[in-house]
């Protein structure tokens, strides 16, 4: 009965006992190495994306995995690039991000494409220790259909019962919005 959060501008990931949601309790926060972006929870581990880009052209960051019982973290997945959205499969065996890689919105107007490209990455975790995890990573450059085909944005995700995931991307205009999604499966 622990509720994990991001704090963006903390860098950090707080915990709150909601065993009486009437007379919730804060329990600390655990400090990361840059802004947590995402967090999903699976069993007794949060995985949670943290951007450590130091700026557009140079994405990076890290998946880190967190007891819940300890609150602490357990192992670090690099993930080359900039995460924005995390997603365990409901069954525990998997892991989806959604590596945006974004856009400076600054240069040339924000007009992409704006390399390096975005992608996604599968961590299967099915092991039981975490440091057994291992990362897949997906280039989602050249689908059909994209608007822009060579700087893929993947922006969110999804996994559902089936472990089937779906993944948005930027690029794709609808109703003034920019969407594309595309589904993977197991």
């Amino acid at each position: 009965m622990k509720l994990v959060y991001t704090n963006s501008e903390q860098e950090n990931l707080g915990f709150v006992d909601i065993t009486d949601p009437l007379a919730p309790a804060a329990l600390g926060a655990l400090d990361l190495p840059g802004e947590p972006t995402s967090v999903a929870v699976s069993g007794n581990y949060a995985a949670v994306g943290v951007n450590t880009s130091p700026d557009y052209i140079n994405p990076d960051g890290d998946l880190m995995i967190v007891q819940i019982d300890t609150m602490t973290a357990v192992s670090t997945i690099p993930l080359m690039g900039q995460p924005d959205s995390v997603a365990f499969s409901p069954d525990g065996n998997y892991i989806v991000v959604a590596i945006e890689n974004e856009r400076d919105e600054d240069l040339g107007e924000g007009i992409p494409p704006q390399m390096p490209a975005g992608f996604v990455v599968v961590v299967d975790s099915s092991a039981v220790d975490p440091e057994d995890w291992v990362k897949y990573e997906i280039d989602v450059t050249g689908l059909d259909g994209v608007g822009i085909p060579e700087d893929p944005e993947p922006e969110f995700v999804a996994v559902n019962d089936d472990n089937i995931a779906v993944v948005t991307l930027q690029g794709e205009r609808i109703n003034g919005q920019e969407y594309c999604f595309v589904l993977f499966t197991n």
